[in-house]
């Protein structure tokens, strides 16, 4: 929770945020967060509870594309993605800055435009494709980081597993317009609801979860892999700079990756 503390502190100095806004910093960032005690219909729990959770292990980068680490192409690379991002889309982003001594700080969640993209072949190119029941494969939230001294025109990544939530179980369901999220944490006997949200593709590769507006949609990555497995990201993104000295880039991803349960 140390993030969404900190979040808090910022938004109630720098923002007026909207209620909605909040709530879907809530939904998308870092563990889930358990929001009332609703559980599973019956008789889908007695499918959940009669087959075993099967995680799987994935590489830190999965299906994950990054800018090519020079000073000549990182940009170019970053603002390709650029072409998928819709009005709808950015209507939904609100990027905050403040500086803190000499180091200009601006974020922005849940993201829409960050360094670290969702792999292009994962596009939902048939949105039946994503409708069913899904159970959780892997739960996890990573953080990247580009950097940039520009004396030496020299970039430095790394990525770290901050979270990987092995034990917690999570089942969705979606139909042609709904998105309905359940967790179990470790302990807990039964699951709870987490949202139930009107939900709607864009460009293929975008996940707007919404109540009464898209406009105050919160926005992941959604994507089929070639295992047809479903795969959910949502970012955190932060950019610290000192001009002419150096850039961060970071980008705290939350990802969620689903296998399809068969009836």
């Amino acid at each position: 929770m140390g993030v969404i503390n900190k979040l808090q502190a910022i938004i109630t100095d720098r923002t007026t945020m909207t209620r909605q806004r909040l709530k879907n910093i809530y939904i998308f960032i870092g563990t889930i967060t358990l929001l009332t005690s609703c559980g599973l219909p019956k008789e889908v729990l007695q499918v959940v509870d009669s087959r075993p959770k099967e995680m799987v292990e994935f590489p830190v980068d999965y299906c994950n594309l990054f800018p090519t680490t020079t000073f000549e192409q990182w940009d170019k690379d970053y603002n390709a993605f650029d072409r998928y991002l819709t009005r709808d889309i950015m209507q939904t982003q609100m990027g905050l800055s403040y500086s803190n001594n000499d180091v200009h700080i601006w974020w922005c969640v849940p993201s829409a435009r960050t360094h670290v993209q969702l792999d292009t072949t994962t596009m939902i190119t048939d949105n039946n494709k994503v409708v069913g029941n899904w159970r959780i494969a892997c739960n996890r939230t990573i953080t990247y980081e580009d950097s940039v001294v520009y004396a030496d025109k020299k970039f430095y990544r790394t990525s770290k597993v901050i979270k990987d939530l092995k034990d917690d179980d999570v089942f969705l369901s979606m139909t042609a317009d709904k998105f309905k999220l359940y967790a179990k944490e470790k302990g807990q006997s039964s699951f709870k609801k987490i949202a139930i949200k009107n939900y709607h593709i864009e460009s293929k590769r975008y996940l707007m979860l919404y109540g009464f507006s898209k406009a105050g949609a919160a926005i992941s990555f959604v994507g089929l892999d070639k295992e047809g497995r479903l795969i959910i990201n949502s970012y955190y993104v932060q950019e610290r700079k000192v001009k002419g000295v150096y850039v961060v880039y970071q980008a705290t991803m939350s990802q969620m990756i689903f296998k399809k349960m068969t009836t």
